[in-house]
């Protein structure tokens, strides 16, 4: 049966898998199926690009279930043949073996790829070559200058997809059944997973080796992960290669290429960058912002001429950032593991909060249940928005508020009576009780914590029932 994996991008540009179907057929309908019931289950909206390879039922699919997504080709598997196709002018020691690949993996605007195309066709004489004239009637699914509009975290290809394709056939070895595919699938699940937590500890206790030591990069040290911040580091790098015109100053600027008389004359060596009145927010005519969500080298260029000390907020992509997984509104934000304790608390509060909790568990529970739940929460949801409307001030987000405002520190957190927060005190004992420090009798033991995936049968019913 053929199995295909979903598999993205994580904030320390690692892939990770976000799940594997096995198919009965690779049918139009199996397909439609495959991609709703998949989004169905992640609860998340339909991805800004898909890449795929070159199966027309996936193509119908995707045009029918995301018609919002922008579909593009695998650039690999376009020029899959090319080395059968082109035959001699792709042997080693070549002259047209540099000058194809330089077109296709490191141009970025559409103009420089036609004109690129357009000489390289000329000065060898391929007009009438079958292969390269079927490639450029298609080159808008697969030309890199054609993604550069479209989010794709710099992704021009499946590879990523073929690595874990390649990955899979090292854990699980030919001809198993069932139930030992789906062992070792989870066995590379937690693989994967641990080299995720190695890069989250190499981010949070990992030291930071600054270039050029100046403020916009100590900034990026502190927003991106190790991975993305070595990234910025090379766009950084980069900025050595252009000098900068001023066309408009505040608004307009030109980064232009320091050899570009020695450049292929098909090669663009300016890129005009411009910017809002208010400096947070810059335009680049390369598109790398738009295809990588991490600010280009003409950018940066700009951003250190105009000593800025911090990247804008609009061009910090969260994805990239330390807390990307923090997805919660900033009303919630006491909430997340990361925060520390609650500053605030009050009897009122902690009630609702804990038949909320409630709630969850039970709607949870099954398919009816949350219906009702969810159903039930809405219409409660509707009734309190206007009774809510009226605020007394003792509630959290409010005290909250009101001591931000007035710059209050650890003075002035506490705003309620006495006898609030002794109920609140007491009731947090209840509920969070101090680790006991008595010693465990016997011998400590030396054993580990075992993974899901060598969790034999008999610990997974016991696990289970418990």
């Amino acid at each position: 049966m053929p199995f295909g994996l979903f598999v993205g991008v994580n904030n320390h540009f690692q892939s990770i898998i976000f799940g594997g179907v096995l198919m009965s057929d690779e049918k139009v309908d199996t397909f439609k199926w495959i991609f709703t019931e998949f989004f169905q289950m992640l609860a998340a909206p339909q991805p800004r690009t898909i890449l795929t390879d070159q199966a027309c039922a996936m193509e119908i699919a995707i045009a029918d279930v995301m018609p919002r997504t922008a579909h593009r080709w695998c650039k690999w598997h376009v020029l899959k043949k090319a080395k059968e196709s082109l035959g001699a002018l792709l042997a080693k020691g070549s002259e047209f073996k540099p000058e194809f690949s330089k077109l296709v993996h490191h141009v970025v605007s559409i103009d420089e790829f036609e004109k690129g195309w357009a000489s390289m066709i000329e000065k060898y004489g391929l007009q009438s070559h079958t292969f390269l004239t079927q490639l450029y009637e298609v080159r808008g699914k697969w030309a890199k200058p054609y993604f550069m509009g479209v989010f794709c975290a710099k992704m021009t290809s499946t590879q990523r997809s073929e690595s874990a394709n390649h990955l899979l056939k090292g854990y699980v070895p030919p001809g198993c059944p069932m139930h030992l595919f789906i062992r070792q699938y989870e066995k590379m699940q937690f693989d994967r997973d641990s080299e995720e937590s190695y890069q989250e500890k190499r981010t949070k206790l990992g030291g930071i080796v600054l270039k050029q030591n100046i403020p916009i990069e100590v900034h990026a040290s502190q927003v991106y992960t190790r991975t993305m911040f070595e990234k910025f580091g090379e766009a950084l790098y980069e900025c050595g290669s252009y000098d900068l015109i001023e066309v408009n100053p505040r608004l307009e600027y030109i980064a232009r290429h320091i050899k570009f008389q020695a450049r292929e004359k098909w090669c663009k060596n300016e890129f005009v960058v411009s910017m809002s009145e208010t400096a947070d927010e810059f335009i680049c005519e390369c598109g790398t912002f738009e295809h990588y969500g991490m600010v280009c080298s003409h950018v940066l260029k700009v951003m250190i001429h105009l000593k800025l000390n911090e990247l804008p907020p609009k061009h910090v992509l969260k994805r990239w950032t330390r807390d990307a997984r923090d997805i919660l509104p900033p009303e919630y934000l006491r909430y997340q593991k990361d925060h520390g304790p609650l500053k605030y608390s009050s009897r009122r509060h902690n009630t609702l909060y804990l038949l909320a909790l409630d709630l969850v568990k039970l709607g949870d529970s099954n398919v009816e249940s949350h219906a009702l739940a969810m159903e039930k929460m809405r219409d409660v949801k509707v009734l309190l928005e206007p009774v809510a409307a009226v605020r007394d001030g003792l509630g959290l987000s409010d005290r909250e508020l009101a001591a931000d405002s007035a710059g209050s520190g650890v003075g002035n957190k506490q705003h309620f009576d006495r006898a609030e927060s002794e109920h609140t005190i007491s009731q947090g004992t209840d509920m969070f009780p101090a680790p006991s420090k008595k010693r465990p009798a016997g011998r400590p033991t030396t054993s580990r914590d075992k993974a899901p995936y060598e969790q034999t049968i008999e610990e997974e019913q016991v696990l289970f029932y418990m």
